[in-house]
């Protein structure tokens, strides 16, 4: 738990974590849950289904921003000095191979029962055969430009966000360890390409109406401005943190988390689409993070920002196979395959969250000598 820090200490030395940073991801997981699940394939589907969290995708952006500020806060004091860009990259790579890796595989399972059955709009055995060790891999399968994460779409945020790791990691390292750094020049870099990545931002919602992009190959100009831009951000509001943290309200987490959903909920159409999808991503994405790395807990929220933490990632890596699953081979009511969907989800999402993934994990760092990532580096994400 967080507490105030005396006028002449630290504030960041006194709160090494930031708790309700998972509060905000589960929040922020459990709006791209519901994004997807308003378009389940049912004769029934009322018209106000569409309506339910059509701003989900935006999640993807605070995701990013999250991942930019935690990574920093995890890593950003090692890079160049105790921890190299290969120990890093499999560091993360661990972290977030398992559980999109399940996600996977039960995408697999959909497509081959789909192209068995001879189901409407199953993929080819070419797409699913070429899909299956790239996307395991966390690689895009460029030979099917329309679906590059064929078995798990969502998968593509993560892939995006894996070079954006790189890239830091890389810059992190090429810095000379015996000469100080200067973070002034730093700052610079970073506003630079922050700049450059509001311009691509700016320019993809204004030609496109919005940045629901990123599912196919065609997206990736759209992909790398939202990722440059937000992780970017992340980066600078981390370097940045002595100078706001101890200025900015100390929201407690229920209104925090209200916030981001309330935020995340509305439906626009036109020009307002375009500047609402703008104005989240510049202002509210960071302004959420900001408030969260100073949100105090208090009593049982301690836990449930824990528990959303958890289950956060694996709710994003899992629903989306799971939502094709349950609407292809057990149709039935609008309603009853939502609560059906977001149940099951939900379930396994526990389930990888507090079972499979920390299994597997300490299985493949005994096998590599690598020691267990923590679960303060837990992927911001997930998205849409």
């Amino acid at each position: 738990m967080r507490t105030e820090s005396p006028a002449h200490a630290p504030l960041v030395a006194m709160n090494p974590r930031y708790p309700v940073l998972d509060g905000l991801r589960g929040a922020a997981a459990f709006a791209v849950l519901f994004y997807h699940l308003r378009n389940l394939s049912a004769a029934d589907r009322p018209a106000w289904a569409g309506s339910v969290f059509a701003s989900g995708y935006l999640a993807v952006d605070l995701f990013f921003v999250l991942s930019g500020f935690v990574i920093a806060h995890a890593y950003g004091e090692r890079l160049g000095k105790t921890l190299g860009i290969r120990q890093f990259l499999r560091a993360r790579f661990i972290r977030l191979q398992p559980v999109i890796a399940i996600g996977t595989l039960i995408g697999l399972g959909v497509a081959l029962s789909c192209r068995i059955l001879g189901l409407p709009d199953a993929p080819g055995l070419f797409a699913i055969v070429t899909s299956l060790p790239a996307n395991l891999m966390m690689l895009p399968n460029l030979l099917v430009p329309w679906g590059i994460f064929l078995f798990n779409p969502p998968a593509w945020s993560l892939f995006y966000e894996l070079i954006a790791n790189g890239a830091y990691a890389a810059a992190m390292c090429r810095q000379p360890r015996t000469v100080p750094k200067r973070p002034a020049a730093n700052d610079h870099f970073l506003v630079a390409i922050a700049l450059a990545g509001l311009i691509g931002v700016a320019v993809s919602a204004s030609v496109l109406g919005d940045l629901d992009r990123g599912v196919v190959l065609s997206d990736w100009p759209v992909a790398l401005a939202r990722i440059t831009f937000s992780f970017t951000i992340g980066l600078l509001l981390h370097r940045s943190r002595d100078r706001w943290l101890t200025k900015t309200p100390d929201l407690a987490m229920p209104y925090l988390l209200a916030a981001c959903l309330i935020l995340l909920a509305p439906e626009w159409s036109g020009g307002a689409r375009a500047i609402y999808d703008v104005g989240f991503v510049v202002f509210a994405s960071p302004m959420l993070v900001m408030l969260a790395a100073r949100s105090t807990l208090h009593g049982r929220w301690s836990r449930v920002a824990t528990q959303l933490g958890i289950v956060s990632y694996p709710l994003y890596a899992v629903h989306a196979p799971i939502k094709h699953l349950i609407e292809t081979f057990f149709p039935t009511t609008f309603l009853s395959l939502l609560a059906l969907s977001a149940g099951v989800s939900v379930l396994v999402a526990i389930v990888v969250g507090y079972v499979i993934d920390p299994a597997l994990r300490a299985w493949i760092c005994e096998r590599t000598r690598l020691r267990a990532p923590s679960r303060d580096l837990m992927p911001m994400r997930d998205r849409a």
